[in-house]
């Protein structure tokens, strides 16, 4: 399939620059796709206590982003730059380094004299690097805290504007360090939100993904089954592991549809760990998976939350394999017409295919 069918043109002021506030507030286009011609409702996001019912399963990913991105400078005192992608092992990590003419065994300083020692030029900019401080190499936890001390959050590069608070980029239920991008559809959720869908009788249950280039770096062949998708790491859960399997039977016995992932990165961790019976068929591990349109889904979703993604993203070609491209894309366009505010710190949709069998 050609990449150019999940192109689509953005009006430069509906990019988002800021998250609601509070992040509830945020505008929800309800797709109901029960029938073969879908419905949209304009709604909040608060009102999904309103659609959800009482024995759902809502599944999140509680990866939190690193400040994973680090100025430096090379020895001649030219400046670079090095965005941390994922942990090759305890001490060795790949990244993205921005700088002309740098090289294996050359090394950047950081700004507290730290330094980055390049081990091994891999391909398109990424190198294997070490962290150096006082004459120690870092290692596990401690690379995150030197992260902690010298980085920056790495916003995409559509959003202009610095973030005054780091938590802006946070979902408020993250705790697993790792992520170099926001699991974003989780943004508008509140703790008051939180807890009125818990009171609906609404189970939540979390996986982690942590993001890296297999979600958002660009599709650059012309025929999108040529794409290769980067691997992310993900674990699920014990618990949520017995939810799926509990609503797959459910759905088995009377036909209810129970599960319902927030973003494409919990998609892509249940397509890439169960079976169509609700087996975990592992736990944990890399992800490489592409879903895209003819992808043929394992688990009996009740729907799927998600953002308002790039044109010519693998984000929007999961969206257009879970339901249907051309009314995927249709429904961006009555988000455009409707002022809604797109890509990571905007607006969403809820695509509800309860009523299907």
């Amino acid at each position: 399939m050609d990449v150019g069918n999940f192109d689509y043109h953005l009006p430069r002021e509906l990019i988002a620059q800021s998250k609601s506030s509070p992040r509830d507030s945020s505008r929800l286009l309800h797709i109901d796709a029960s029938d073969e011609s879908p419905v949209i409702h304009h709604r909040r996001f608060r009102d999904l206590p309103e659609i959800m019912r009482q024995g759902d399963i809502l599944i999140l990913n509680r990866s939190r982003v690193i400040p994973a991105r680090v100025s430096a400078r090379k020895k001649t005192g030219g400046k670079a730059e090095v965005l941390f992608l994922k942990k090759e092992n305890d001490s060795l990590w790949e990244a993205l380094i921005g700088g002309k003419g740098i090289k294996a065994g050359d090394r950047l300083v950081c700004g507290d004299n730290s330094t980055v020692k390049i081990k091994e030029r891999v391909q398109e900019g990424k190198c294997l690097v070490e962290m150096e401080k006082n004459g120690q190499i870092l290692n596990g936890d401690r690379i995150i805290e030197w992260m902690n001390s010298v980085g920056d959050m790495p916003t995409p590069p559509y959003i202009k504007r610095e973030l005054k608070d780091p938590e802006e980029y946070q979902t408020i239920y993250s705790d697993e360090e790792g992520s170099v991008a926001a699991p974003t559809a989780g943004l508008h959720f509140t703790d008051d939100l939180m807890e009125r869908l818990k009171e609906r009788g609404v189970e939540i249950r979390y996986v982690t993904l942590h993001v890296g280039l297999g979600t958002f770096a660009p599709v650059k062949c012309d025929n999108i089954n040529d794409h290769v998708m980067e691997e992310e790491w993900y674990v699920i859960p014990d618990d949520t592991m017995e939810s799926v399997r509990s609503a797959v039977k459910s759905h088995e016995s009377v036909g209810s549809r129970r599960i319902w992932p927030v973003g494409t990165t919990v998609m892509r961790t249940l397509e890439s760990g169960f079976d169509s019976f609700g087996n975990c068929l592992k736990k944990e591990g890399l992800s490489g998976l592409f879903i895209k349109p003819g992808h043929r889904f394992s688990l009996p979703y009740a729907g799927f939350i998600t953002n308002f993604h790039l044109p010519r993203s693998t984000p929007l070609m999961l969206v257009s394999a879970f339901y249907d491209r051309r009314k995927i894309l249709d429904a961006y366009e009555e988000a455009k017409r409707n002022g809604y505010r797109f890509y990571s710190l905007g607006d969403s949709m809820i695509i509800d295919r309860r009523g299907r069998d």
